[in-house]
């Protein structure tokens, strides 16, 4: 039997063909128009962004190594004290930087024989250009016969790492942030035989990780 045939109706096979939507212009002109306004305020807002970052030019904080001495070492005991001092710069011409309190721990050997010290007794406020010190005193440490070991053999230096943890935030102008972010300084010091800062290591900037 041949297949049925096309009717007026619309009708083909047997089944009926629905007629397409009308287009609606008016819609489709207004979906064009919020997609294009969309996109130009997000293009103006990135320009403005990057025109911003590009005026204040934001630099981390800097720290660095003015002082480190490990008294015992000579004498070979037991017992070291270690004291020194490092600073942390900001370079920044616009951002002041709020640092929660400082906490010392110092590394020899791989293991850690001062553990969160108190560094600073209260948060530090720190703003653009400027130097703060960092000072610390009277770190015993039990481990002057290993450190007197390595004064006396090799090129006769004792190698340490000094680490600093505390907490970081900044501010512009009057927009600040309210989010605190961790912060971790590493500073490779070593001295001599005398257990004074060798002199390579004065200055010697440190690394920090934070953000």
């Amino acid at each position: 039997m041949p297949p049925e045939a096309s009717s007026s109706t619309g009708s083909v096979a047997g089944r009926r063909i629905r007629p397409l939507p009308a287009e609606q212009p008016h819609l489709t002109r207004c979906t064009k128009l919020l997609c294009s306004a969309f996109l130009t305020l997000l293009l103006v807002a990135g320009v403005v962004v990057f025109v911003a970052y590009l005026a204040v030019r934001p630099h981390r904080p800097r720290f660095h190594v003015t002082a480190f001495t490990a008294s015992g070492i000579p004498s070979g005991g037991g017992l070291v004290v270690l004291s020194g001092q490092l600073t942390v710069r900001n370079p920044n011409r616009d951002i002041a930087y709020f640092f929660d309190r400082f906490y010392l721990s110092v590394e020899y050997r791989g293991a850690d024989v001062a553990k969160d010290r108190p560094l600073t007794a209260a948060p530090l406020y720190q703003p653009p250009k400027t130097t703060s010190p960092l000072p610390f005193q009277g770190v015993e440490v039990s481990a002057g016969e290993d450190m007197a070991k390595d004064a006396a053999e090799g090129d006769g230096r004792v190698e340490m790492t000094v680490r600093v943890r505390s907490r970081i935030r900044a501010r512009l102008a009057f927009w600040g942030n309210r989010h605190w972010h961790p912060l971790n300084v590493r500073c490779e010091v070593a001295v001599g035989p005398d257990g004074q800062l060798l002199a390579e290591y004065l200055q010697k900037r440190c690394s920090i990780d934070f953000f």
